[in-house]
């Protein structure tokens, strides 16, 4: 996949729409579409880097994927669960693993 592939991607995995990620990055919503949308559009490094930080990701992984293991896919989305379930209350993180624990039994 290339960079708009794996901008989409990740746009998706975080729920992120461009309107959304626009006022995260500081960049035009328009030129945000354009990287999604065009097949030569690219972004220079320091737009790649603010969209990398915003979508909680590398610039690596926006540009050349997350590869093609799935033990990789798998290691970033533990890593994004872990700093996501961080970011929870108390009360939150044991309704979370509570939950995960009953869905492991229906596995």
């Amino acid at each position: 996949m290339g960079f708009k592939e794996n901008l989409k991607a990740e746009m998706e995995f975080m729920d992120i729409k461009p309107k959304e990620l626009s006022v995260k990055t500081g960049i035009s919503v328009n030129t945000l579409r354009n990287y999604i949308n065009a097949h030569d559009a690219l972004p220079n490094i320091y737009s790649a880097v603010k969209i990398a930080k915003a979508l909680e990701t590398t610039v690596e992984e926006l540009v050349e994927g997350k590869g093609s293991s799935n033990s990789a896919g798998n290691n970033s989305e533990a890593l994004k669960f872990s700093m996501l379930f961080s970011k929870l209350s108390g009360n939150d993180k044991k309704s979370v693993l509570a939950l995960m624990e009953e869905m492991r039994k229906h596995v």
